[in-house]
């Protein structure tokens, strides 16, 4: 086993010992070394033992350094371990055919769920994984329970035999590994006892696991041959909420937290307010839509009223907010209502179909380019687009490989925007309309 080394930095321990890109790292104190974070853990220590293909040659380096000083390595990254599951919702099975590759790679890899607190269903961790995470801390981990109940974990996981999910997450709790959870809830199948025997015996597992969420499933019109599902509608919201409502104050009371969360769909979906800020315990799991309405809601109000008295545009202005069907409730009450107090602002709001999933997957995050382009290709361009930044992906392209650049090109150059945390960049970009404008960077906008 051994991995690559990628960069040196100049100057560094290593670029004084010669070590090179391309040569080979084998082991590090004599373990062996199998990926970046094998190397973070070893590297602290006042003595550090180096074996490596160092210019072809087998060679051991002992090193002394500072307790906390790097030696100026940059190994190749990490390499996803597929997920092991075929669960009857995974979305991979419901993507458009023709997508980029990545799309239909199921993940499941409990490093980058510490890294970046990616949901991982932990089936495929054994226990020399276990070991490895307790002995190098590597936490939190976020998990996808879905289920503790063996045979409707069995049918909706479609698992073979018992994976002992549950004793898995207790040895990471009593070796205090700090955990999230969650359930993508499946109306019909997971909920019910199942749900309430889940929620349950996660909670026994005591403080170690910090939060659990509830999450609806996403169905999309690529179902050809799949198993029926059905999703969460208005009756059902309603009463998952007040059940949960109901919880909290158990959990409440004897954590000091509400512990138990519904991801911000449910209250969209029931068409209810989302709670207030205090519901959320200071958004534990904000990036998994729990939390997400009402932190932008209360930046906005905070940021609007700093603008209402330091920023006025040079004349009247018309900005065009687009925003998928879920979303568009909370943006039509609150955030377009808090907008249009900016002096000279005219603000309206575009409600843009799912053309490449269907219409029923109504969240912002699933808008590729061609849903841009056919809700607004025969609509008057106003002084600014605004696009919800969770359309892009991290080399900032749209689901459908289109980029914004070529969406604003088959617009007619309209200017054109992607929202990235601040207000007061949007009015500078409604000011002076340019390429600069289209920047995917500091994501803020809620993922709906």
């Amino acid at each position: 086993m051994s991995i690559h080394i990628t960069k040196v930095e100049p100057g560094s321990i290593a670029d004084e010992l010669g070590i090179k890109p391309g040569d080979e790292l084998l082991c590090m104190n004599g373990e062996p070394i199998h990926d970046e974070l094998d190397v973070k853990f070893h590297m602290p220590g006042e003595n550090l033992e180096l074996e490596l293909y160092l210019s072809g040659e087998h060679t051991l380096l002992d090193i002394e350094k500072d307790h906390e000083e790097e030696i100026g390595i940059t190994v190749e990254p990490m390499k996803m371990t597929a997920c092991g599951n075929d669960c009857v919702f995974c979305f991979v099975d419901q993507n458009a055919k023709g997508l980029r590759k990545a799309l239909y790679f199921r993940d499941g890899d409990y490093r980058f769920s510490h890294l970046y607190g990616n949901y991982n269903t932990m089936t495929n961790v054994g226990p020399k994984s276990l070991e490895r995470i307790v002995r190098q801390r590597l936490a939190p981990q976020y998990v996808s329970v879905h289920s503790t109940d063996l045979e409707v974990r069995k049918r909706l996981m479609r698992l073979r035999k018992d994976d002992h999910i549950l004793d898995k997450l207790k040895y990471l709790a009593e070796n205090d590994i700090w955990m999230h959870a969650q359930v993508v809830l499946c109306p019909g199948i997971n909920d019910g006892e199942s749900l309430k025997k889940t929620v349950e015996d996660i909670y026994a597992l005591g403080p170690s696991v910090q939060t659990m969420a509830i999450v609806p499933v996403g169905l999309t019109s690529h179902r050809e041959g799949l198993t029926e599902l059905k999703q969460v509608d208005k009756p059902y919201a309603q009463q998952m909420i007040a059940w949960i409502l109901e919880l909290q104050q158990r959990f409440r009371a004897e954590r000091g937290t509400n512990w138990l969360y519904l991801s911000d769909e449910f209250f969209l979906v029931a068409e209810q307010e989302v709670p207030d800020e205090e519901w959320y315990d200071g958004y534990p799991q904000l990036e998994n839509g729990v939390g997400m309405v009402r932190d932008f809601i209360e930046e906005t109000r905070k940021e609007v009223q700093a603008l209402r008295k330091s920023s006025e545009l040079s004349g009247p202005r018309r900005l065009t907010v687009a925003t998928a069907k879920l979303a568009s409730s909370f943006m039509r009450d609150h955030i377009v209502p808090l907008l249009r107090q900016i002096p000279k602002l005219e603000v309206e709001l575009e409600v843009v179909t799912n053309s490449l999933f269907g219409p029923d997957v109504t969240v912002t995050g699933l808008l590729s380019g061609q849903c841009f382009y056919k809700h607004f290709k025969d609509r008057e361009a106003s002084d600014l687009l605004l696009l919800p930044p969770n359309v892009l992906n991290e080399d900032d392209i749209f689901l459908d490989d289109e980029t914004p650049l070529g969406l604003k090109r088959k617009l007619g150059h309209r200017p054109m925007a992607l929202f990235h945390g601040s207000w007061e960049e949007v009015l500078f970009y409604i000011e002076h309309p340019d390429e600069e404008a289209f920047d995917s960077r500091k994501i803020q906008l809620p993922v709906l």
